[in-house]
Parts: C-alpha cells; structure tokens; sequence
C-alpha cells in the first residue's frame, strides 16, 4: 500500500507539473516566523530584512488551525527564520499548535539560543527535531561564515545539549570553499555521536538578496565556491563515508555535479510548485524561496491559494535557478528516475 501510494503520489505530481494545475497538497511546510537574526552570514542577507510586519500568535493560531483542510498530517513542518528563537515564546506557542496537527515539526536553528532552559520548553512543546547548522570544527571558520564571533562556541554547546536530550539532532553542513577540506573531520566528529543525521548543504545565491529573486538567472557567491580538485576528492571521501548523511545518494551525485558543473543541474526539473509551500512572517505564501508571492494566509484560506497559483507554476516551470539541488527542493520525476539509473 505504501508503495502504491508512493506511485499515485509521484503520478499525480507529474501530471501537476505538465498541466500546471493543482492535483497533490503540498508535503514540505517552511513557517518563516521572523526575519529577526543575530547571525551576519556570509551566504545570507535576511537580517538585511525589515522585521515590522510579523504575525501574532492569534494570527498564526487561525492559519494554522486551518492548514489540516488540505495539508496530510504527514507534511514535513520546519520553524524557520532568521532565528526562529529570537521570537521564542512564539516558536514554543507554534509548536504547540502545530502537533495538534501534524505528526513532526522540525526548528531550524543556529543554536546562539539554545540553553538547558530552551532545550527544555521545547521538548514540553512536543519538537520532534532540531536542525543546527555547523561547518568546520575550526572555530575561526566557523565563525567567518556565521558572521558571530560565539557561532562556533554556541553550535557546538548546543549539538552536545541536543544530543543528551529526547529532541533528534540534524547538523545541516554547507560547503564551500572556506570549509570544504576540513569537512571530512568534522563529519566524523558527527559520526561518532548517535542518531544525529547530518544533511550536505550546496552553496547557492545569497538567500532573500535581489539577485536571487531573478528567476532568469543565477549569482553565486564565487568567493566561496570551491575548486574542483577539492570537490572531486571530499565527494569521493562522502561516498566511502557516508553514514549518518540524510542526503540521498541521488542528492548526493547531484550536488557533486552541480559544484563541478552548475549548468549541468538544469536537467532536473524543479518541483517546487508541486511540493513545497513557504509562509513568510506578515502570512504571504508562495511555492519557493525565491518565487513570486500567490496570496496572503490571512486573507485567503491555503487550499484556495495553491489551487489558484497556476500561473506560478508555469513560472517556475521555465524557472534558471540551481537551487532545484537544495534538499527541500530536490525530487526527481519519472524521467530523472531512469535517466539516472541508465547512467549509474
């Protein structure tokens, strides 16, 4: 029966992407909270973002309430930011209402926040998961791409809190040139903890600057991108190393190549029109990151929405953008299935 439904579901997401019209919910819920942040990030500018025009837990209560009429309550659900804990009494209030609904929720963190106090409000709430972003065990370059001078000191305080706890542990690596030679170490390091995942992060546009909202091309961060003998010789690592890597070995390949070849990327199609939905703090909606805004939650109801956004889709049909190799992102159709199987 699960495969059936595994078959149905991937049917019916093909049929969406051809005819640009509605025939699955989406299975990937991204609740940016705030665009508040403590971080300075290399590869990001939200805390560039104003932050005036937030939602308030009345607010949040009804959409959410709302969401189960076309949501699955196997919807994978992340709190997101900025720094989802710089509003935390919200981030406990959500994931509250949240588990009413939905069987996970997942905190995207960058663990600046996280005490034994935190930790444990957030297991009372019922978080399933806390993601924290961590790059290199050299504290120096971990800090350089945070943009904090503590990053390194507060990620690494609060894996070791999170793993002592009832909360699983996901450890999200970005790579990049800064990183990439020492990644390897700190993967072990991971390693050698139990039931943490870790998820290989591709380096992509600066995420919420302007050039990332031009669909008909892309600006990467060329001071961070890695040369290719370092890329070649740290996935040939991954594919002997792979234990605790979430990413799928399709995902992996993929993200390889991308570094090798960005341009080579756009042979697989983007599904975000038929997977994902993003809510941005005042309750905008759209399908990606990077997408044009469909409708507002606290105007519109999410199934009549999505049901509506025909025209982004087609968008995002004929969408440039790499960033189809990002985790949230990456979901191969029928035809990348076998392409890839003919060419393994």
């Amino acid at each position: 029966m699960k495969f059936m439904n595994k078959i149905v579901n991937k049917i019916s997401k093909e049929i969406s992407y051809q005819t640009s019209r509605y025939t699955v919910p989406p299975e990937f819920l991204s609740l940016i909270i705030t665009m508040r942040c403590n971080f300075r990030c290399q590869s990001c500018s939200i805390w560039q973002k104003p932050h005036d025009d937030e939602l308030n837990e009345d607010s949040w209560k009804e959409i959410i309430s709302k969401l189960p009429d076309t949501l699955k309550p196997n919807t994978f659900v992340e709190i997101n930011g900025g720094e989802p804990l710089a509003r935390k009494d919200l981030t406990f209030f959500l994931i509250k209402e949240l588990k009413k609904r939905f069987k996970k929720v997942t905190l995207n963190s960058n663990g600046l926040l996280i005490n034994e106090e935190i930790l444990e409000e957030l297991g009372e709430a019922g978080l399933d998961t806390i993601k924290i972003s961590f790059y290199s065990l050299k504290k120096e370059k971990h800090n350089s791409l945070r943009g904090h001078p503590l990053a390194f000191e507060h990620a690494k305080k609060a894996i070791d809190l999170i793993f002592k706890s009832n909360i699983n542990l996901e450890v999200g690596l970005l790579v990049t040139s800064e990183n990439i030679k020492d990644a390897p170490a700190l993967i072990e390091y991971l390693q050698k903890l139990q039931n943490v995942s870790i998820i290989l992060q591709p380096l992509d546009e600066i995420i919420e600057s302007k050039e990332s909202k031009d669909l008909s091309s892309n600006k990467l961060i060329s001071n961070l991108w890695p040369e290719k003998n370092d890329v070649n010789k740290f996935f040939d690592w991954v594919v002997d190393n792979n234990g605790s890597i979430k990413n799928s070995t399709a995902n992996i390949k993929a993200i390889r190549q991308y570094y090798l070849n960005p341009n080579e990327i756009l042979k697989y199609r983007c599904f975000a029109g038929q997977r994902n939905l993003v809510v941005y703090p005042n309750g905008d909606v759209t399908f990606c990151f990077k997408g044009g805004i469909i409708g507002n939650l606290e105007k519109r109801d999410v199934g009549q929405i999505i049901r509506n956004a025909t025209d982004e889709r087609k968008k995002i049909k004929h969408c440039k953008k790499y960033c189809r190799i990002v985790g949230c992102n990456f979901s191969r159709g029928y035809s990348e299935f076998v392409r890839d199987r003919i060419n393994t």
